[in-house]
C-alpha cells in the first residue's frame, strides 16, 4: 500500500474558495450519490421533476428523507422548493440506469408554467397518501410529507426533510421483505457530467468480534 505524503496532496482552506469551486470539489469527491428524482405539484396543479443528488435518508422511526436544494442566484425559490413550501408534500422516486437520458433532461431549467413531466412525457400514477403523483417509470417511490425546513450556512441551501408516508415498490425488487438492489438498477450521480451504476459489488461477511483490553 502506498502512503502519501503532504508534498503528495494539494491543500486548498475553504474560506478562500468560491461557492462553484466548492461545489465541484464536494460533488466530485462525494461519490456515488443517490438520486432523489422528485416530483411536486404546483398550487395551479402543474406537474414538476427534477432530479437532486443531495440527498439521502436521515431516520427510520420515522421514516425519513433529507434533501439540499439550492436558492438561484437571483433568491428565487427553484419550482421544486417552492411546490414542496406550497403544498407541504413531495415523492421521491428512485431512478434505475435506463432512465439515465429522462433523468438528465429533467435536470435542465424549464419555466414554472411548462412542468417536466408533460413537457418530456413521463407518465405518473397518483399519490395515495399525498396529493402529487408518482413517476409511474421508478420501481421505487416514497411519498413524503414535509416536517422540517432547515436553512443551511450563508442561506443559499435549503434542507427539506420529509416524512415518508407511503412506499411502493415493482414486484420485481422487492420480495415482500426485502429490496434487491442489483434488480433496482439504481442510477447514481458523480461530479460534472457523469452518472454511475452500482458496478461490482463486494460481499463481506460480518467482522469478527476482538477482544479488547486496556494495557
Amino acid at each position: 500500500m502506498t502512503i502519501l505524503t503532504n508534498d503528495d496532496y494539494t491543500s486548498l482552506k475553504a474560506e478562500t474558495l468560491d461557492a462553484a469551486m466548492v461545489y465541484r470539489l464536494v460533488s466530485g469527491v462525494v461519490v456515488p450519490r443517490p438520486i432523489a428524482w422528485i416530483s411536486t405539484r404546483s398550487e395551479q396543479g402543474v406537474v414538476n421533476v427534477a432530479p437532486f443528488s443531495s440527498f439521502n435518508y436521515v431516520s427510520q422511526s420515522p421514516p425519513m428523507l433529507a434533501v439540499n436544494i439550492s436558492i438561484e442566484q437571483d433568491n428565487r425559490l427553484k419550482d421544486t422548493a417552492r411546490n414542496i413550501e406550497q403544498t407541504q408534500s413531495f415523492v421521491v422516486n428512485i431512478p434505475s440506469i435506463s432512465l439515465v437520458e429522462t433523468v438528465h433532461e429533467s435536470s435542465a431549467a424549464y419555466p414554472p408554467e411548462a412542468g417536466e413531466a408533460a413537457a418530456l412525457g413521463i407518465p405518473l400514477l397518483p399519490g395515495l397518501q399525498v396529493p402529487v403523483p408518482r413517476i409511474a417509470w421508478a420501481k421505487a417511490q416514497m411519498e413524503c410529507v414535509l416536517r422540517h425546513r432547515l436553512p443551511l450556512g450563508t442561506g443559499m441551501n435549503v434542507l427539506y426533510i420529509g416524512e415518508v408516508v407511503a412506499f411502493h415498490l415493482a414486484h420485481d425488487i422487492f420480495d415482500g421483505r426485502r429490496v434487491n438492489s442489483l434488480a433496482l438498477q439504481p442510477l447514481a450521480r458523480l461530479g460534472g457530467p457523469f452518472y454511475a451504476t452500482l458496478g461490482e459489488l463486494i460481499q463481506c461477511e460480518p467482522p469478527t468480534p476482538r477482544d479488547v483490553h486496556n494495557s
